[in-house]
């Protein structure tokens, strides 16, 4: 009975000990002591005299529901941080340029917090991969859909619904949170979003066929970084030599990839596999690199393209290597069910980028609370992977930060009621004006 007391009571203080490094960590990134100067210099207030910003920033951050109207969220949580009431229009006036710009400080700040907090060493999901490259990074972007009146800035593909923004993403293995991220509207395609000054050596990219690029695959090559993609049905290169498969390796030498296909001089090997190397020509020069075939359950080929070495991935390893791109469809399934991406509503172009940066911090705060959980299941000799359960976790404790930075504040419960109450009388006096402005619109159309 003492032994089995005294382990809980070392993992009690051990999860005390970790979460106290957690808030330590939330605390530097989004209650700087430096915040009002760094919002004066970007423009992001004029004057502490009619809003909080500390205030309206953690705000912001914390509004996290997935229901639909984000900004309505962080209204509500500012009256509850502030304590004190302001009109909402004056509120949803400071998203602006400036602020905007804050959040993307404030983003920074806490991606680099998460970089300086990944532990170095294997990472035990991807094999050897990041043992091999300083890191892996997944290119992909997502949509979503505005108010019509963001036209003018975010066009949208839809007749229907003609406003919405893309947020062009490259996520990294290693941390485990973006790299990059812009936005723009939804129209421009994602080739011309890529970030080109992301080509560092060393850092083996993933790509959908939506990024396919010759030139720059060769001058990723040439300066050293590494890509995979697939390839597209319409790219047909040379063969310069054949590695795997069966059929006339010297005749398909000089052939085209899909000449050689139906001419019989190419075929797969018992394990459905088949690699070639072709020659790829850009403005910047030459490099050599890998076609690999991955037959499917229909009889055709999966094709993908990439210059990593066959040391490094074979030809089996190369399509199990591609699949991990699915984790960037989890990543932004976490952002929008669980950190509430789809509950934007904004329609200002500020607005918006500002919520966006607003939901990196909080996929940074996710993945801190992550490596926490994790560094305290090691002192156990444990290893788990919680980064959906961290998002949910933290999706579902925006009440118990909120009543932190309150009681922090030296308030009482006493306090927080009256706080409680006011939310209250805001948001019902906010639907009353809604109802009003419905019935006068639907009185106003009696008759036609």
């Amino acid at each position: 009975m003492t032994k089995t007391k005294t382990r809980k009571r070392g993992d009690a203080v051990a999860i005390r000990e970790t979460a106290a490094e957690f808030f330590g960590k939330v605390r530097g990134i989004i209650t700087p002591d430096d915040i009002l100067e760094v919002g004066m210099k970007l423009g992001a207030i004029e004057r502490q005299r009619k809003v909080d910003l500390p205030a309206l920033v953690q705000a912001t951050i914390l509004a996290f529901s997935p229901q639909a109207g984000t900004q309505m969220t962080a209204f509500q949580n500012y009256l509850a941080l502030a304590g004190e009431e302001i009109v909402p229009s004056s509120f949803y006036d400071r998203f602006t340029e400036g602020y905007a710009k804050l959040m993307r400080e404030l983003a920074g700040r806490a991606l680099r917090a998460v970089r300086d907090s990944v532990p170095e060493g294997r990472d035990a999901q991807f094999g050897t991969l990041l043992e091999h490259f300083d890191d892996v990074r997944i290119t992909d972007s997502t949509a979503q859909f505005l108010k019509r009146f963001a036209k003018r800035w975010a066009r949208s593909t839809s007749k229907v619904r003609p406003a919405a923004f893309k947020a062009h993403v490259q996520l990294s293995l290693r941390e485990q949170v973006p790299s990059t991220v812009e936005i723009t509207e939804q129209r421009l395609h994602d080739n011309k979003a890529f970030p080109e000054e992301t080509l560092v050596a060393g850092v083996l990219h993933l790509f959908d066929l939506g990024y396919i690029d010759i030139e720059r695959f060769v001058a990723m090559a040439l300066a050293g970084a590494f890509f995979l993609t697939r390839l597209k049905d319409s790219h047909n290169p040379e063969i310069l030599c054949v590695r795997l498969g069966r059929g006339d390796r010297t005749a398909c030498r000089g052939l085209k990839l899909d000449d050689a296909l139906q001419a019989g001089l190419l075929q797969s090997n018992d394990d459905g596999l088949m690699e070639v190397e072709v020659q790829l020509e850009g403005k910047a020069g030459l490099c050599i690199a890998r076609v690999i075939g991955e037959r499917d359950p229909s009889g055709g080929f999966h094709w993908y393209l990439t210059n990593v070495k066959r040391e490094v991935l074979s030809a089996q390893d190369v399509p199990e290597a591609y699949r991990i791109r699915w984790y960037i469809e989890l990543f932004f399934k976490q952002t929008k069910t669980g950190l509430g991406f789809d509950g934007i509503r904004a329609w200002n172009e500020h607005a918006v980028a500002a919520l966006v940066w607003s939901k990196v911090i909080a996929i940074c705060l996710a993945r801190l609370l992550e490596l926490a959980a994790q560094e305290e299941a090691a002192q156990r000799g444990e290893y788990i992977v919680t980064q959906l359960a961290s998002v949910l976790v933290l999706s579902r404790s925006m009440g118990l930060f909120i009543a932190h930075q309150v009681l922090a504040q030296g308030h009482g419960i006493d306090e927080l009621e009256r706080r409680i109450l006011l939310i209250g009388s805001v948001a019902a006096r906010a639907r009353n004006q809604r109802r009003e402005r419905e019935k006068r619109r639907r009185e106003a159309g009696l008759g036609r």
